[in-house]
């Protein structure tokens, strides 16, 4: 979950902005906290996105907005789900000798699945297998391991790939955001 919220300076700094409207401070704020929060949230997606070998579109419908009303001046940022399947990243169903090859992360190529306990090459499902990577246990021909990777959350929340390259954005966008509503009223 990521929140957007404005610290006791920030309401002072737009309660001394209003004069003598002060007491639509709530409102310009409240305004304020939901544009970010929106843009916020294409931006997450955009950049895991940027970052990650993901297929899927539906990244910004994973992330629900909870809005910030007057007497809560905290938007947030929800997002939860399970891992991924393999096969909704980057793969390649190789050939028999080298079996399976996926990429996560943008940059690092792909790499082939093998295990290294057992020495089985990962393969594309076909037919009723519906095109996951698999992967068998042991010599038998079942079980099968089905592969999973990040989960929208763990992409969105990372530090050094994600969030933490919007975060300084998201908080440039909320100062201009709460400008913009401060001329609205104003002016």
């Amino acid at each position: 979950m990521i929140r957007v919220e404005v610290d006791q300076e920030s309401l002072r700094y737009v309660q001394n902005r209003l004069g003598l409207m002060q007491r639509k401070a709530p409102q310009v704020i409240s305004a304020a906290l939901n544009d970010t929060a929106r843009s916020a949230r294409v931006k997450l997606a955009t950049k895991a996105r940027e970052t990650y070998t993901v297929k899927s579109a539906n990244f910004k419908g994973e992330m629900k907005i909870r809005r910030a009303t007057y007497s809560r001046l905290t938007a947030e940022i929800k997002s939860q789900g399970k891992p991924l399947k393999l096969a909704s990243f980057r793969t390649s169903a190789g050939s028999r000798t080298s079996g399976a090859k996926a990429n996560v992360v943008k940059g690092n190529g792909l790499k082939a699945l093998i295990s290294s306990a057992t020495g089985n090459k990962a393969f594309k499902g076909q037919g009723s297998l519906n095109g996951q990577i698999y992967q068998r246990r042991g010599k038998s021909r079942y079980p099968l391991k089905v592969f999973s990777s990040n989960s929208i959350p763990v992409m969105i929340g990372n530090e050094e790939k994600v969030y933490g390259i919007v975060e300084p954005k998201i908080k440039s966008d909320l100062q201009k955001n709460m400008e913009r509503q401060i001329k609205r009223l104003v002016g």
